[in-house]
């Protein structure tokens, strides 16, 4: 069940129901992949207590919506689901449901969310999701118990709730996401996640070993190790994240090793020399730089300048066979000027990145940058942001054309959708697989059949944006 630091037992098993004929519960997660595996976590505890979870909405007794506060947008996604969801009952004639808000947005926004139109009827943040038993349990009883309703927001940070999702919930063949430590202390200017995930708090190495041993016992082969800055974990200043994917290594049975998100200031040379040494360690970074400008870096309190970051990235390509990069950017951050987003696609040609997940800046309210100037129009920042994508588009094509030829192991995910370009025949014939490659490249072949988690091997023939068109070699 999902449970804390302090106390784990035995993962698979599942705990009494604490009664009978309880709620069913429905959870939708919007964000990052720290809220999937979250999700996960009040999935196995809600299962644990003997509640029923189900796979629709319509089908549900409660509601939990999972969220995201790192864009005004992901927050506006939220209320507009609410509404969606209260609708759909009042059109089908069916009692309305208990909705909940859990993550983020309850951190940031807290009691606020109970009110208005669309408010929620229970709010609960990032650590408090063993609260969520016992408040389901008395918001539907039959007969609501008395004060049962004064108690309906539950915020505020803990640093002993590490939360552990059972192995039963994974699926068999992906990759198994594992949280090895919360929040963040860096504290950029822009960022919300320090306020609605709270000071950076590790995961015991021994609490993490034991769950990816569960997972390769339920028959797990690849995890992916989670955290706001995965790479700073540093349990009780004895093991940094080098020494801890060593350990993670050692685990027999296990193939794969993943990691996100990292922060610049933490790829030190150990780190990348470790990574290049150790087979299981899968050559993919995704190091978001933000920005080219060292100006605005400063703005942004980043802890780095351009120049340093893209000698970790000629560091890691010395050290780290086929290392491959992705990024985030952010565009029209107050005070950014048109040289500063020169120098921002200046980095984009240098790293030729695999992929860049860009975003025009979004003011969050109580951060630092919030008190400064949002002085770039959103007509420019538009702008930008469409240049940005078209010069990583660019820079990916060049990239992907000298691939065409290789041949490639990969491993299978599951079937996938695949399309031709408008008025092209690329030749492949359906049904369609992913595979993924080590250094995280996605390779869709045409097979009738294959076992998921299987490696094999691809000749690559073309690409379609991000994704390779390949065909299986024997």
């Amino acid at each position: 069940m999902a449970t804390f630091q302090g106390d784990l037992p035995d993962l698979t098993q599942t705990a009494a129901p604490v009664g009978e004929n309880l709620a069913s519960v429905y959870i939708e997660t919007y964000g990052c992949q720290m809220n999937v595996y979250d999700s996960q976590a009040i999935n196995g505890l809600l299962e644990g207590a003997g509640y029923n979870i189900v796979q629709h909405d319509l089908e549900a007794d409660v509601i939990l919506l999972n969220t995201c506060s790192i864009r005004d947008l992901a927050e506006h996604k939220v209320i507009s689901r609410v509404g969606e969801l209260r609708h759909r009952r009042t059109k089908t004639e069916m009692p309305q449901p208990v909705i909940g808000v859990c993550g983020c947005m309850a951190e940031r926004m807290g009691k606020d969310l109970r009110k208005g139109k669309r408010r929620v009827d229970l709010v609960v943040g990032v650590d408090n999701y063993d609260t969520l038993p016992g408040l389901i349990s008395k918001l539907t009883a039959k007969t609501i118990p008395q004060h049962a309703h004064e108690r309906r927001t539950v915020t505020g940070h803990r640093s002993d709730a590490h939360y552990v999702a059972p192995p039963s919930l994974y699926p068999i063949n992906n990759s198994h996401l594992v949280t090895i430590h919360k929040g963040c202390d860096y504290k950029c200017t822009y960022c919300i996640v320090p306020y609605t995930r709270g000071p950076q708090s590790e995961k015991s190495p021994e609490a993490i070993i034991e769950e990816i041993s569960g997972i390769v016992a339920g028959g797990g082969r690849e995890v992916t190790l989670l955290g706001q800055n995965v790479t700073a974990y540093n349990w009780q200043q004895n093991m940094d994240f080098a020494k801890l994917v060593e350990e993670v290594a050692e685990i027999d049975g296990l193939e794969r090793i993943r990691f996100l998100t990292g922060h610049p200031t933490d790829m030190h040379p150990h780190l990348m020399d470790t990574i290049g040494r150790l087979e299981k360690v899968c050559p993919w970074l995704h190091v978001p730089v933000q920005s080219g400008s060292d100006r605005v870096l400063r703005r942004m309190k980043r802890l780095y300048t351009s120049g340093q970051y893209l000698e970790m990235v000629d560091y890691a390509r010395q050290a780290i066979p086929n290392v491959t990069f992705s990024t985030d950017f952010i565009v029209g951050f107050p005070g950014e000027t048109e040289q500063d987003f020169q120098d921002t696609l200046e980095v984009t040609r240098k790293v030729k990145y695999d992929q860049a997940f860009c975003f025009k800046y979004s003011e969050r309210p109580g951060v630092p940058a919030a008190k400064l100037n949002d002085d770039v129009p959103d007509v420019e920042k538009k702008r930008r942001l469409a240049e940005l994508l078209a010069v990583q588009e660019e820079t990916w094509n060049a990239v992907a054309d000298t691939c065409v030829g290789q041949v490639w192991p990969g491993v299978v995910e599951g079937q996938a959708k695949h399309q031709s370009k408008p008025g092209q025949d690329d030749g492949q014939k359906g049904p369609f697989w992913r595979l993924r490659t080590s250094n995280n490249r996605k390779i869709i072949v045409s097979a009738d059949e294959l076992k998921i988690g299987a490696e094999l091997k691809a000749r690559i023939n073309g690409y379609k944006n991000t994704s390779f068109l390949g065909e299986l070699q024997d």
